[in-house]
């Protein structure tokens, strides 16, 4: 019997908030759509990092971490005058399967940022300059996403059910973000 890899459980579970995110963000063709990215992105970061920082790592993570963007972020917001209301927070996790959910979508966004990477080169936004965040992200010494999907599988104690509801919570908490951005913005 396989069973199918953890991370394809996520994506599965998941694909209609993440499709539905992507499409309310939609391309960043200049810089008035890649400054509302930007405050959207730094809600959700500096929300959901915000919630991680009490706790405890799992042991079995050893030495990794996940790849934090506030600093960044704020950085690239400070570049393009904008900034964050008081972001809000995500309800900490109280397991490893929700742990894992959460940084499920915040390790995974680093694929979209290939992408967005381009898109922001484009408006002449750099890593030195308005996208330092993307930077981070598309480093190819950043080997946070491969490490992260090994620890997703090796992980001893693991929920799927659980694991795609706080990823879905994550991905529901980006998507309240832009919409909230967009209603303050007069975009419908």
């Amino acid at each position: 019997m396989t069973t199918t890899p953890r991370r394809f459980v996520l994506r599965d579970g998941t694909w209609p908030l993440h499709q539905k995110l992507d499409a309310l963000i939609g391309p960043l063709t200049d810089l008035q759509a890649y400054r509302r990215y930007l405050v959207s992105v730094g809600q959700l970061r500096m929300g959901v990092e915000a919630s991680l920082s009490p706790i405890q790592w799992p042991s079995f993570f050893e030495n990794w971490r996940p790849t934090f963007l506030s600093a960044p972020l704020q950085a690239d917001m400070h570049d393009l005058q904008v900034s964050c209301k008081s972001h809000a927070t995500i309800k900490s996790p109280g397991s490893v399967s929700e742990l894992l959910g959460m940084l499920y979508v915040l390790e995974g966004s680093a694929l979209g940022a290939r992408i967005l990477v381009k898109q922001a080169a484009s408006l002449n936004l750099t890593s030195s300059f308005g996208a330092r965040h993307l930077a981070v992200q598309t480093d190819v010494s950043n080997a946070s996403w491969p490490t992260f999907l090994a620890l997703l599988e090796k992980a001893p104690a693991f929920d799927a059910q659980t694991a795609i509801t706080s990823a879905s919570n994550v991905f529901s908490f980006a998507v309240n973000e832009v919409m909230s951005i967009d209603h303050t913005a007069g975009v419908q």
